[in-house]
């Protein structure tokens, strides 16, 4: 089967929209978050291209010294019509579809990876497997119903039944499951251009993404948690 080349999507940006203003510049074993990222992808063998969408002129001349790795500047919210303004869909999604849109039409390639650079304990082997995941499944004839692939978290709860209140009873079957789509996807222009420029196909194959690898940089706790995982990585791969 043919296995085609993989452009890595990265969005990189100054300020982002969450708790933590400078979490893209998080410092890990002496990179900022995004470097890492960054690295993580170049060691990619699929992965031929990076395409940053950002900014920053710190990230530009930090990762411009490859020709694997190119810019695309963030686009500003006004260039989009006023009802994605108001959603403020740009601001609060660095991995939005617009975003993607903008990417896709400054660069070439048929497959792409959509991923984020807030999840330092994202490992390679897991890229590796969700690539070939898509390779086998999203590519091969056999399972034409399979249009893109998304990355999820297991989210699963015991719940407590209050119909006899006030005895309350713990409820241990069945458990509350929901799976979580998390850090990136991998998709195809043709599929995404008829899915209306949508990552998230019309039948989408799940990649569950291991429990420690699904920590996310956005809060100052998610970040101490993330870097104590990291410092210790020996206990976890």
């Amino acid at each position: 089967m043919n296995k085609p080349a993989i452009t890595a999507l990265l969005t990189v940006r100054e300020f982002p929209r969450t708790e933590l203003p400078d979490a893209h510049f998080k410092e890990f074993d002496g990179r900022h978050l995004y470097r890492l990222m960054v690295e993580k992808l170049l060691a990619i063998k699929a992965i031929n291209h990076i395409v940053i969408t950002t900014d920053s002129n710190t990230v530009r001349q930090t990762c411009g010294g490859t020709p694997r790795i190119s810019f695309v500047d963030l686009p500003h919210p006004d260039m989009y019509s006023e009802e994605y303004s108001n959603a403020r869909i740009l601001e609060e999604m660095p991995t939005s579809d617009l975003i993607t849109a903008r990417a896709l039409e400054k660069t070439a390639g048929e497959h792409f990876m959509q991923t984020q650079c807030i999840n330092p304990l994202l490992s390679i082997k897991t890229i590796e497997e969700a690539i070939e995941r898509y390779y086998t499944y999203v590519l091969n004839d056999e399972y034409q119903q399979f249009d893109s692939l998304m990355s999820l978290s297991r989210v699963e709860k015991r719940l407590y039944s209050n119909t006899n209140y006030p005895i309350t009873t713990l409820r241990d079957e069945p458990h509350f499951v929901i799976f979580e789509d998390t850090i990136f996807h991998i998709f195809n222009r043709s599929a995404f251009s008829r899915n209306k420029q949508k990552k998230f196909g019309t039948n989408p194959m799940f990649f569950e993404v291991p429990e420690i690898e699904n920590l996310t940089v956005e809060t100052i706790a998610g970040y101490k948690l993330a870097k104590l995982a990291y410092d210790n990585k020996s206990l976890f791969f």
